[in-house]
């Protein structure tokens, strides 16, 4: 029973106890009362006492420890040792003392007093020691922060700051201390200020988690069973110049289109270490600085197209009707002997031979897909990438065979659908639903931006259904299974049809669709601002740069598109129309903001 005024320490703190029925009533200096149960406080002194005393001062506690050290003691015996009597300020001081922890220690829920031994307060006094100095330097630390000057030995303080900036941890006390809002944007700014970290510093792979080197995994063994020999058809992997990464080709042998898309689901077979892990990644990533691929490094070595002498291949061959509609698919393993081109490379070929039947059959196909209602956007491009460090911004040319190795890619995309569809095989198709109507778009660059905004998101699942955006009435991600997750997985559809292997299920192929989806959500964003981010840099090193936009949406301020730079941003015009040319000139950039300013003197 703790008498009413008695002493007790609760939670750290002294305060005066008084029953109040089953609990006790706690009257703590600058707080409210408590109500406790009595096994939750320590008693102190039994009082009476009207108000928690002063603890006694000038107790000798460094000879008690020496005459004590590794011995207990009751609390009562040590204030005999330090005062020579037992009060309450006494016992208070002597607690607090035990609280403090270097010389005693009141072990939680015991009334006695450890007095430590001298190894602990050996360890215990470099771990202060250790504190107080690393308290020093980061107010040390803070100081120079404050002013923008850093020196050797800050990495410690700054790398707080720097992997809060990346979106590695979701707090940081350091920006806090530093005065700056706890938002990445604000400290991602503060280290570009002061000079910590340059427009070269692109912080949105890590902000968004996704990988930033290849998988290390291996792939399983060479499979070449029933692969049928087309060495000698001649076979083209026409790409831009800057790609790496060739898993198509096409073909004409005097009456059938052929694709020849790479082979990687020969050897990564599914629910194996690399095909989880593809799946988890979802495709490969394309930065301005470089590529992440999807795929363990060795898979492109082994697989890309045109990169040996003989290349394995997943191989369409598909007959058309007189319209350039499909009659018949087949796919076949194959061999393929390749050659790469670059689109400048391959259209003078165009002219004449079996690459300029497949530019008729593909003139074929546009306006079929165009009469099936097949949107075509057209909307200027440019290639942004970071060349030893310089970010370069270039624009893409408009090729011919470009558009003619898009074609062949429908329909491809189209025939394995149709292909999988008659075996009743369950597939990943792609679909899309009708864009909102398109009628009364404006003409011109702006209506290709309209035309854009009234389309509908792409859908991935194993219900056969129309693809609308392309004009198709089946269709699946195909030719591309080296860089994206659905492709390898309607390859392996195929790979076990085509083996006598039992295929996945459909709530299979759902559910790895729905794996891959949340990481491609992801590489898509990663994407458009790493690509930002490096065309802002390249902005923010040319001071007053000036060029022409195009008005491409309403408002004020309008949305003005300026194709030299593949940026969309908002200005305030005067008096301006769609389509309109204005000249615009940089006024700013906030790179951590990801935002580019201009204004139109002429507007």
């Amino acid at each position: 029973m703790i008498p009413n005024g008695a002493l007790v320490f609760y939670k750290g703190k002294p305060a005066l106890a008084r029953n109040a029925g089953d609990k006790l009533e706690l009257s703590i200096p600058g707080a409210p009362l408590v109500r406790v149960r009595t096994k939750d406080v320590e008693l102190l002194h039994p009082g009476p006492l009207s108000k928690v005393p002063d603890p006694r001062t000038g107790g000798d506690f460094e000879t008690a420890w020496e005459m004590s050290a590794g011995e207990t003691l009751s609390l009562e015996g040590l204030c005999e040792l330090v005062f020579g009597r037992t009060g309450p300020e006494e016992a208070l001081a002597c607690r607090l003392e035990a609280l403090d922890g270097l010389r005693f220690r009141a072990e939680e829920g015991e009334t006695t007093v450890r007095s430590v031994s001298r190894e602990e307060r050996e360890k215990e006094s470099a771990r202060r020691t250790r504190k107080e100095s690393e308290a020093a330097d980061r107010e040390a630390f803070l100081a120079r922060a404050r002013t923008g000057r850093f020196e050797p030995g800050d990495e410690r303080f700054l790398g707080e700051v720097e992997a809060f900036a990346l979106g590695a941890t979701q707090k940081s006390r350091m920006a806090g201390d530093l005065g700056l809002p706890e938002k990445p944007e604000a400290v991602h700014a503060w280290l570009l200020k002061t000079g910590r970290w340059t427009d070269s510093v692109n912080p949105w792979p890590v902000r968004f988690g996704v990988a930033s080197k290849a998988p290390e995994l291996e792939l399983g063994p060479e499979d070449d069973a029933g692969r049928v020999d087309l060495s000698d058809l001649e076979a083209w992997a026409i790409d831009n110049a800057w790609s790496r990464d060739p898993d198509d080709a096409v073909s004409f042998d005097s009456r059938d289109v052929w694709v020849h898309v790479a082979d990687p689901a020969s050897a990564v077979l599914p629910g194996c270490p690399a095909d989880r892990e593809a799946a988890d990644r979802a495709a490969t990533l394309y930065l301005p600085e470089g590529s992440t691929p999807m795929l363990p490094d060795s898979a492109l070595e082994r697989f890309g197209l045109g990169l040996s002498g003989r290349s394995r291949a997943l191989s369409v061959r598909i007959s058309l009707e007189p319209d350039g509609s499909v009659r018949e698919a087949e796919i076949r393993p194959s061999f393929v002997k390749v050659t790469r081109l670059s689109y400048g490379q391959a259209d003078p070929l165009l002219g004449a031979g079996p690459l300029a039947e497949l530019d008729r059959i593909a003139s074929l196909r546009s306006a079929l897909r165009a009469a099936a209602g097949a949107v075509d956007i057209a909307i200027p491009e440019v290639r942004v990438w970071v060349d030893s460090g310089e970010p370069r911004i270039d624009p893409i040319s408009d090729f011919r065979s470009s558009a003619v190795v898009r074609e062949m890619m429908v329909l491809a995309g189209e025939a394995a659908a149709r292909w999988a569809f008659d075996r009743s095989l369950p597939f990943p198709y792609y679909s899309q639903e009708a864009p909102q109507d398109a009628s009364s778009l404006p003409p011109g660059l702006a209506g290709e931006f309209a035309k854009r905004r009234l389309m509908k998101a792409g859908m991935a699942g194993p219900q056969p259904r129309a693809h609308r955006g392309l004009g198709v009435p089946f269709y699946a991600q195909f030719t591309s299974p080296l860089r994206r997750y659905s492709d390898l997985l309607a390859h392996h559809q195929t790979r076990a049809f085509l083996d006598g292997r039992a295929p996945l299920e459909a709530d299979e192929i759902s559910a790895l669709l729905g794996r891959a989806a949340a990481s491609a959500g992801l590489l898509r964003q990663t994407e458009r601002a790493s690509q930002l981010h490096w065309t802002l840099a390249w902005l923010g090193r040319r001071p007053g740069w000036t060029g022409e936009g195009v008005v491409v949406g309403g408002g004020n301020p309008a949305s003005v598109y300026i194709p030299s730079l593949g940026l969309e941003t908002r200005v305030k015009l005067g008096r301006a129309e769609l389509n309109d040319s204005v000249e615009l000139r940089l006024t700013g950039v906030d790179l951590a903001r990801q935002e580019a300013r201009f204004d139109a003197p002429g507007s």
